[in-house]
């Protein structure tokens, strides 16, 4: 008997030795709730569980492919908090690689829509409307950045990965799942994770593929059918209470609409199972991954005896730690040499491939590489680019394969602002953008009102050297009307109705300088034309103008950075300028007494002004920005006082204070500053302050007749308030506001405004 014995023991052991056993997790989706599944990896590995397998969809493909490449649930946890991964699942650039320099100038758009010039069976609806909430953007370039490496050591079979792995997708079309155990590892992730109408699919072989949780959200029979292991451990995040659907939110009832029933089960003689019903975490709440990250941790804490008792076989994490650390060093570099692109002409892949800044070797990295991609993708031409790598082991570099998207179309905008004061504009705006070996842009904007009429027209060739440089020629044209009985003309001593308007045209070459600033070199030539009444009582019906007729030559370099997060009513980043510019011409100026003769002023002068605008968050809900201004000039006074102020700088730093002219914020040398407190509400609605002081260096002063004369240094000084709540609407910003000048006396104002008061370029900026 106790041969018997002993000989089954020693066969038993024989066989643990030989097939030890295998555990297996199996991870469902459920959107940002998935970061539960990093709590249970991290209990398991502290209490030396091993996981031998791991299957996932959706955000279990994400969590499992993580750790499947060698990730530590630390690391997992530290991503899905990140930045990065903030700007990944937003779709939102980030601003270390927004190229200021293809920045298209603020406008006052509502919308864009592309109109395509081949195409034209697309419907203005298909045109307007995009084919996802998640701009694709970031997550084509951040799924390169995260699998390349892995796929290449694994050489395409997921079983040669740190942990062996499998995820699901749908294929819609056939109406079936699509399990992932080979092939791209990128591509069946970005598959298992593209929830419909929120991120785009992935296509395979002119089948779209969308989000796993379609068919199978929780893969336990494929986790068996490949692997078939002898402990399961299960984890759903899928599971939520039943709510009334007119209570349901838009995921919500897109998840009712498309999800099949799954069942989420591991059977009891096969392991464990946890599920969990987790309210209030919408799909792309990963702020909240700390929390949801200890209620995985503590909920497998609670069971972890149980596992213990059922599973014999232990792995401590500095063994496993030691394994890790050997399976990431055998990752290749990801360095980049060779580049081959498809979808485009010969000559715009000479154009593509000469934006790609190469070292001494001829090779570039991912952050060249992120650098060159969000440049391109500033192009309206460029509509998409996918991104793939391939490993070279006798380079030991990537191969990089940019599948592009190019388009035919005019892209056009419209928008303007309502106001509660005469300030109502209607915006209208076209584009563009042919690419050969050259970029050329042709720009339109146009902008109708009972203040502002303006028309731009604005052709760019970007000469494509090492450092990029673009020539521009623009030719403007542009009118403004105050009006006194609308409060538009606030100061009592000028007149109480003036037209201004420009029309000039100018030649630009402009030059990056680092990611967020760029130099303009300008020269241009432009007719300047203002009309105006002398005096303040006069008969408005019966009086005729005086007139002031500008011919001006202006040559300069202007350097500006900007990294505003809005062009209207901005709470973070900064906007910084500095122009130094000359300006030679004359003035003829014609009297309202027709009886007088004109007189003509030739004037040269140099002009220097700066600004700065920083805003910084100081807490949660509190932001707090600051302004600088200064004009320092040689420029003289022209033929008469309303003539010196109607073309002395002005110092406008809120919306409403574009609407006004106030000659106690003019002069042509000043400094000016303010603050900008803010109080966020939510990511919608803010307070803010707008507190401002303006000294003029040597104030204009009005003496007999209308003639003008400079004052004694910073003799004169003026303030403004205003208090506004600002919606910061996806396409628009509203503010309701009241503000206070103080010159005139008891000049108070209050008012709404819709849309956005921005103006086409001046002749003198």
């Amino acid at each position: 008997m106790k041969k018997a014995f002993f000989l089954f023991l020693s066969l038993f052991l024989c066989i643990n030795i030989v097939y030890p056993q295998k555990v297996g997790l199996v991870l469902s989706g459920g959107g940002a709730k998935g970061a539960v599944h990093i709590g249970i990896i991290k209990a398991l590995e502290e209490n030396d569980i091993p996981i031998d397998y791991v299957a996932g969809t959706s955000i279990g493909a994400i969590v499992g492919s993580l750790y499947a490449m060698g990730y530590s649930p630390e690391e997992m946890l530290k991503l899905f908090l990140s930045k990065d991964f903030y700007y990944w699942q937003t779709g939102k650039v980030e601003q270390d690689y927004q190229y200021y320099f293809r920045q298209k100038p603020d406008d006052p758009s509502f919308i864009r829509f592309n109109v395509p010039l081949r195409d034209t069976t697309i419907n203005i609806r298909e045109a307007i409307l995009p084919n996802s909430l998640i701009n694709p953007i970031q997550m084509n370039q951040a799924f390169l950045q995260l699998y390349t490496q892995a796929n290449a050591q694994c050489q395409g079979d997921f079983n040669q990965l740190f942990i062996p792995f499998l995820c699901i997708a749908s294929d819609v079309y056939n109406k079936k799942e699509v399990i992932f155990r080979n092939g791209d590892l990128g591509d069946a992730v970005r598959a298992s994770m593209s929830f419909p109408l929120v991120f785009k699919p992935i296509v395979k072989d002119e089948i779209p593929l969308w989000d796993g949780g379609i068919y199978d959200n929780f893969p336990v029979v494929p986790m068996k059918e490949a692997w078939n292991p002898d402990f399961i451990i299960g984890s759903s995040v899928a599971g939520s209470k039943k709510k009334n659907p007119a209570e349901q939110g838009l995921y919500d009832q897109m998840e009712n609409m498309v999800m099949q029933r799954t069942k989420y089960e591991v059977d009891e003689k096969d392991g464990v199972m946890m599920n969990f019903t987790i309210e209030d975490v919408s799909l792309l709440d990963f702020n909240k991954a700390q929390q949801l990250y200890e209620l995985g941790y503590n909920t497998t804490m609670e069971i972890i005896d149980s596992i213990k008792n059922r599973t014999d076989r232990r792995i401590s994490p500095e063994e496993l730690n030691v394994r890790r650390e050997v399976y990431k060093k055998s990752l290749p570099r990801l360095i980049f040499r060779n580049i081959y692109i498809s979808g485009t002409t010969e000559a715009q892949k000479v154009y593509i491939e000469n934006q790609f800044r190469r070292d001494i070797d001829k090779n570039f990295t991912i952050y060249n590489f992120k650098r060159s991609y969000f440049r391109l993708l500033t192009n309206s031409k460029i509509k998409e680019i996918m991104p793939h790598a391939e490993y070279d082991p006798d380079n030991q570099t990537f191969d990089l394969y940019l599948d592009i998207k190019m388009k035919d179309e005019i892209v056009v905008g419209f928008g303007g602002n309502v106001s509660s004061m005469s300030a109502n504009q209607m915006y209208l705006g076209a584009n563009y953008q042919s690419l050969t070996e050259l970029s050329a842009n042709f720009n339109l904007d146009m902008q109708l009102g009972n203040f502002y009429n303006g028309l731009a027209l604005q052709g760019i060739v970007e000469v494509p050297y090492r450092i990029p440089l673009d020539l521009s020629l623009l030719f403007a044209t542009h009118s403004k009307q105050y009006y006194e009985s609308e409060k538009l003309f606030m100061d009592s001593e000028i007149s109480a109705f003036i037209n201004q308007s420009e029309t000039f045209g100018k030649l630009n070459a402009i030059l990056p300088f680092q990611e967020q600033a760029k130099i303009n070199f300008t020269v241009g030539y432009g007719f300047l034309h203002d009309e105006y009444y002398p005096l303040n009582n006069s008969s408005y019906s019966k009086s005729e103008f005086e007139s002031s007729k500008y011919y001006l030559f202006n040559t300069g370099i202007y350097y500006r950075k900007n990294s505003l997060d809005a062009k209207q009513f901005p709470i973070t980043g900064h906007d910084h300028h500095i122009i130094a510019q000359y300006v030679s011409g004359k003035e003829v100026f014609t009297p309202a007494a027709r009886m007088s003769s004109n007189t003509e002023i030739d004037q040269s002068y140099i002009e220097i002004s700066t600004g700065i605008r920083n805003f910084h968050t100081m807490t949660g809900h509190f932001n707090f920005g600051y302004a600088l201004d200064g004009v320092f000039s040689s420029k003289n006074l022209w033929s008469n006082y309303t003539a010196s102020m109607l073309q002395a700088p002005g110092y406008t730093p809120t919306p409403h204070s574009l609407l006004v002219f106030n000659e106690a914020f003019h002069a042509n040398q000043y400094m000016a500053g303010g603050v900008m407190p803010i109080w966020k509400l939510n990511s919608t609605f803010h307070f803010r302050g707008d507190f401002h002081v303006f000294f003029p260096m040597y104030p204009i002063l009005k003496g007999e007749g209308n003639k003008a004369y400079y004052g004694n240094l910073f003799g004169k000084s003026a303030y403004l308030g205003e208090i506004s709540l600002v919606a910061q609407l996806p396409f628009m910003s509203v503010s309701l506001y009241a503000n206070h000048y103080s010159s005139p006396k008891g000049n108070w104002n209050f008012g709404l405004n819709i849309g956005y008061l921005i103006f086409g370029p001046k002749f003198i900026p």
